[in-house]
This record gives structure tokens, sequence and C-alpha cells, in this order.
């Protein structure tokens, strides 16, 4: 759930005019990932209220899925209300990669989302993580769990694409150190050849939300955290009520360059 504060960062990007030409989405970030791509992005506060109003425990799930939890049903329903495989398959849908690790070989892959005949399966399987999700889809042959296992920024494959910029949207706060990219690399820096042209978003520390929260007023608060710390990095400003401050030099100086070269 703290993949909240994920969307006011978009609704960020979307009030400065900052049109992506791709998206690519990992583990719980696939659904805003999906929202984006489909253009539906505007709407995903109601998406996420929705979601966090419904029950997310039936008992009567453990003999079916071996879990509890239900949040595959939970996504079921509002994906198709809010994004929609056809919409996902649209002509109009930006390219949308899903990061996964595949199960056999536990290596990182990344499948376009428009190429499976399911969208929504591909998005299940993307977040595979007992006890949560305990049964995973099948894609085509092979069977996949959360992309965040092995590679949990992989804004290299934008780049392989052809984007002359990339904003890498994560959740792990400055103050606890380097970016989080897997296990073994926990304290992952930018690579060189791609500094200068990835604007980095994240909380300036850790997110107060469990994985499972679900009250709108905590889900509200960090959207609006991503929001302001988003228009701090991208142009310079403190926010009065939260304190953001920004540590940008001249910030009408960045806000030029960074919408110059993301706009492009």
């Amino acid at each position: 759930m703290r993949c909240a504060f994920q969307v006011g960062v978009i609704e960020c990007l979307a009030e400065l005019s900052i049109e992506p030409s791709l998206v690519v989405g990992v583990s719980g970030g696939v659904w805003n990932g999906a929202a984006v791509a489909a253009g539906t992005h505007l709407r995903l506060r109601h998406y996420w209220r929705t979601f966090a109003r419904m029950p997310r425990l039936d008992f009567r799930n453990v003999l079916r899925e071996h879990s509890p939890f239900i949040f595959p049903e939970l996504h079921r329903r509002t994906f198709s209300r809010y994004v929609g495989p056809a919409r996902l398959k649209s002509a109009d849908t930006l390219p949308f990669w899903v990061a996964l690790t595949r199960l056999r070989d536990r290596v990182s892959v990344l499948i376009d989302a428009r190429t499976v005949d399911d969208p929504l399966q591909l998005l299940l399987a993307a977040n595979f993580l007992p006890p949560f999700y305990t049964h995973t889809p099948p894609i085509g042959s092979e069977r996949y769990g959360d992309g965040g296992v092995t590679n949990n920024c992989p804004y290299e494959k934008a780049f392989e694409e052809g984007c002359d910029a990339v904003v890498l949207v994560s959740l792990k706060g400055e103050s606890e150190g380097g970016l989080y990219r897997s296990a073994t690399d926990t304290e992952h820096h930018i690579a060189p050849q791609f500094a200068d042209r990835t604007v980095v978003i994240r909380p300036r520390h850790r997110l107060p939300l469990s994985f499972t929260e679900r009250r709108w007023e905590k889900l509200r608060d960090a959207m609006d955290i991503g929001y302001f710390r988003a228009r701090e990095v991208l142009c310079g400003e403190i926010h009065p009520q939260t304190g953001i401050r920004a540590s940008l030099p001249a910030p009408s100086v960045v806000l030029a360059r960074w919408i110059s070269i993301l706009r492009s």
C-alpha cells in the first residue's frame, strides 16, 4: 500500500504536462502503471479508495487459495472498472512493461502487457507474494512472481526502448540509504551513463504505512506526500504545511531543464 505515494507523483507529472512515452511497473506499482498506460490515471484516487473500502479477508478463501487474504479478487473487481483488459490492449495505450521474476530460475523478466491474452493475469502474477497472493497464474508456459524480488527498479528498460529521460519513483526513503533493487543490491545507485537523465522521486523518510494499510486518511496522506515531493524535486518548491524543503538550487532553472528533457 506504500505505492499510494506514486499516485501523487503521477498527479504532479500530469499537472506539469509531462506525458510519458512508456511505463515500466514493478510489484504493487503495476496497478498504477496500468492506469497511466491506459490513460485513466486521473481516476487513481477513486480506484484506490474503492479498493481500500473492500473487505480484504475471507476465511472461506483458505480452502480455495490457501490464504484468508482475497487481494486477487479485489483486483479483479476494481481493475475491470478503472482500467480493464480492453483498454490495455487498445491501440492508444502506451507501451507498458511489467517486471516479473521467473520462478523456475529466479531471473528478472519484463513483458509488454499489450502482448498477453489477459493483462490482468500478468499483473496478478507480478504481485505473487505469499501469503497475500498464493497462486500465480500461468503466463504462456511459464509461471512468474513479484518482479521486485529480482529487480525492483528496472529503469534501464526505458532507456533500451529509446527514452531520453526517466522518472524513477521509488518508495525507499532517502534517509534509509540508496535505492532498493534486490536483496543483493539494497543500496543501489543509478548507473553513471543514466544518472544525468534519471529523475528519482522518493520520500525523504520511510512512509508510515503497513503492507495492508486500508485507512483512507493514511493512504490519502501518502498520495499528498508524493505530490508535494514531486513538486519539490521538479520545481524546487517548499510546501508550508508539510515542511518539505527544496534542496535544489535555482528552482526555475531546475524546472525548465527537467521539463524540457522530459517533454522531449
